[in-house]
């Protein structure tokens, strides 16, 4: 829709009237996707009725052997803790005192607001601020940090910031919030911009402001299990809680709190529990992206995070130009690649660019085993294709 919106007409096609969105259309196919998605996982759980008993209700450790399953107790030899996390609820002044939204209830909503002020300069606020202003309303997002997503690499993130600027996002960074409120045509956000106190006005107010593990209900220190800050299990390489029976998966533990992440601890703790197969998790090489446009993604050590582990590291760069960024109409963006120029081992590989979420993926799969450059940079790459710019950035890297 945005795409045909603006510039329809650069590719040959003709619009007659106004392009027009229909959030109400929108958020129903979102749901049925979503219905779809569930009721495939509870087959899956079906068709293994005769090895799992699956039961609903609100579970709470009673000893390092049993539960309170509310219905009444069940007794373990061992058990997996992936109860995941929540959204966390930010200290600030007023918040209890307005309706705001949630990644959740911000996907729910049935009428669009006219303005939207989020607060959180992290992947969920960058992802809902651009989605909504593309909607189109007029959105203003705050972020308490000097870059939006800290952690990854500064010159990418304040491209994508200024991207979201030009697309009419009112974006700013270094802004803590210091107290909403209550107007007669919404909300209002106070926040510290450029060292002085600045108010922002909107119809609807989305808090996206990080997560706290889903454990306050567990009873946790009942069957002696460890947590650490904001509620997250602590866990050791195999998965193992302070409990030696227990083992923790996912979000719950924190860390790189992604649905892949948890994919990929699933086996490892199922397999240490019930079989005591003494797997070790390796989180070395965790693919991380913001669905933006374009999209940024990530995996391994930045440059900064790479010099201050004491490597000596060559970076390469490459813009997103190429024939098939052209051809499909969007030049934004810059990958890098972070290699160690003792052996050429790729430490980091980062991109902003269309498709950024899916080009990450041959960076994922060199970097295993400690892959070096090579194995990208000396490569085939059809042309013309947006994989050529990773090739761009790895030979670069060279």
């Amino acid at each position: 829709m945005h795409l045909v919106a603006r510039r329809a007409a650069e590719f040959g096609v003709d619009v007659e009237g106004p392009v027009r969105f229909n959030l109400i259309k929108a958020m129903a196919r979102k749901d049925q996707i979503v219905a779809g998605i569930q009721k495939g996982i509870y087959a899956g759980l079906r068709r293994k009725e005769g090895a799992i008993t699956f039961l609903r209700g609100e579970a709470s450790f009673l000893s390092e052997h049993e539960i309170d399953a509310g219905d009444g107790r069940l007794s373990f030899d061992k058990a997996i803790i992936a109860t995941g996390a929540r959204r966390a609820t930010p200290a600030i002044q007023g918040l209890d005192q307005v309706e705001y939204l949630t990644n959740r209830t911000a996907l729910q909503l049935q009428e669009l607001p006219r303005r939207m002020v989020v607060v959180g300069g992290g992947y969920i606020g960058i992802e809902f601020a651009q989605m909504y202003a593309r909607f189109g309303t007029q959105v203003t997002l705050l972020g308490r940090n000097v870059h939006l997503a800290p952690g990854e690499d500064p010159e990418l993130v304040d491209a994508l910031a200024d991207y979201l600027r030009e697309e009419g996002v009112e974006l700013h960074t270094g802004a803590p919030v210091l107290r909403v409120g209550k107007a007669d045509s919404g909300i209002t956000v106070t926040a510290q911009v450029d060292g002085e106190e600045r108010t922002f006005a909107g119809d609807a107010l989305l808090i996206a402001t990080g997560r706290v593990g889903n454990t306050d209900a567990l009873g946790l220190a009942s069957a002696g299990v460890a947590t650490r800050g904001r509620g997250f299990v602590k866990v050791d390489d195999q998965l193992r809680t302070s409990q030696p029976n227990i083992w923790a998966l996912g979000d719950v533990k924190g860390g790189w709190m992604f649905t892949h992440v948890a994919t990929y601890d699933g086996p490892i703790a199922a397999l240490n529990a019930v079989k005591d197969a003494g797997k070790r998790t390796d989180y070395r090489v965790v693919p991380r992206v913001i669905f933006s446009s374009p999209a940024l993604g990530a995996v391994g050590l930045t440059e900064v995070e790479a010099r201050e582990q004491g490597y000596d590291v060559v970076v390469g760069k490459a813009s997103a130009v190429s024939g098939r960024s052209q051809a499909i109409g969007d030049t934004r963006g810059l990958l890098k690649a972070v290699v160690n120029a003792k052996d050429k081992e790729i430490l980091g590989f980062h991109v902003l660019a269309p498709h950024g979420d899916d080009l990450l993926h041959e960076a994922v799969v060199a970097m295993h085993d400690h892959g070096t450059i090579d194995r990208i940079s000396k490569s085939i790459h059809v042309h013309p294709t947006l994989s050529e710019l990773v090739k761009s950035a790895a030979k670069a890297a060279r």
